[in-house]
């Protein structure tokens, strides 16, 4: 598959966020801190890096002094080159370390160290917190410090998917920028336009729920594996195939994948037995079959109620929670 970092690619659905960073930055009102919300696989991690460039980039800085609208880093200057080579001394990047459940405190205390540099070029000094709901306490109550004393020329860039998670006192302290998720018919266009190698872009986009950069990171070892998880329910369910085996088959799968296909499934299974409509939305993959099998055993009323107590399991991801127990007790839900 190839991967969207390969290339330079424009994401229509940006443009209005896109919009207001330019109207924001010529008119000298950009805020301290920006909050970009959006769910994972609809480009949020391209779209900072866009504006984190733009903010270093020296040439962008004396376009934008003069008015201009075009703000797209020059990719020529020296701070463009040093950002390119992660060495920009103005740029700070933080992210959930390798193994770890959490972003820590003393990841963020670092953010407070390089506020008291002094900028090394004639742009911002700019910070970009990837993941920021995975802050434990600490951390957050750090992070909220540097937030409630803003530093001249900085911007403070927050990337996540569960805004819930994230304390209210931060929220409250930045412009929030949400990247919707787009619509079928504009990501099926977009894929198809930039990757016209991609023969598969309905079931790609059925799997990632409709966000096409997740759809194009599937690997085809994930599909079948998407069907086979499918399989395996209906034979718990069937009384085929122990709930116990299953569990252990599937224990060391990413967790939170599991969940998210299943949630799927029963949305969309959900909206077929409400609207007695054959074509379900982003179903056009090889699960469709045993997800319609599915919708044949369990009732509106129990696929409401399957879809509440998965969505319960949600609060359960990226805890210490034994991995045997939670695909256990996802499977369990089929059975009541």
């Amino acid at each position: 598959m190839t991967s969207v970092k390969q290339k330079t690619i424009i994401y229509p659905w940006h443009q209005s966020s896109w919009d207001y960073y330019i109207k924001a930055r010529s008119r000298n009102h950009l805020p301290h801190a920006l909050l970009i919300s959006g769910e994972n696989g609809v480009g949020k991690q391209d779209f900072a890096n866009r504006m984190v460039k733009s903010l270093l980039c020296i040439n962008v800085n004396e376009r934008s002094q003069q008015g201009a609208t075009e703000l797209d880093a020059c990719n020529k200057c020296q701070a463009c080159k040093t950002y390119d080579a992660n060495a920009n001394p103005d740029y700070l990047g933080i992210s959930l370390l390798e193994d770890k459940q959490q972003i820590g405190v003393d990841q963020i205390r670092q953010l407070s160290e390089f506020l008291s540099y002094s900028r090394s070029f004639n742009s911002y000094r700019v910070v970009l917190i990837n993941q920021v709901e995975r802050m434990n306490q600490n951390a957050a109550n750090s992070l909220l410090k540097s937030l409630e004393e803003p530093t001249d020329n900085t911007v403070i860039i927050l990337l996540a998917s569960q805004l819930s998670k994230l304390l209210p006192t931060i929220k409250s302290r930045c412009q929030i920028l949400s990247l919707k998720t787009p619509q079928k018919a504009q990501a099926k266009k977009w894929i198809e336009y930039n990757f016209p190698e991609t023969s598969n872009s309905e079931e790609l986009l059925s799997m990632a729920y409709g966000r096409p950069v997740a759809a194009l990171n599937i690997q085809p070892e994930e599909i079948e594996s998407r069907d086979g998880f499918g399989k395996d329910i209906l034979g718990v369910i069937n009384k085929q195939i122990p709930i116990t085996q299953t569990a252990k088959k599937w224990e060391k799968f990413d967790q939170e994948l599991l969940l998210n296909w299943q949630i799927t499934w029963v949305q969309n299974l959900i909206k077929q037995a409400i609207s007695s409509d054959s074509n379900i939305e982003y179903s056009p993959d090889r699960s469709s079959k045993t997800m319609l099998e599915l919708g044949k055993l369990k009732s509106e009323n129990q696929l409401w109620k399957i879809y509440q107590q998965l969505l319960q399991q949600k609060q359960y991801i990226h805890t210490s929670v034994n991995p045997l127990m939670f695909v256990e007790n996802m499977l369990m839900l089929w059975c009541k």
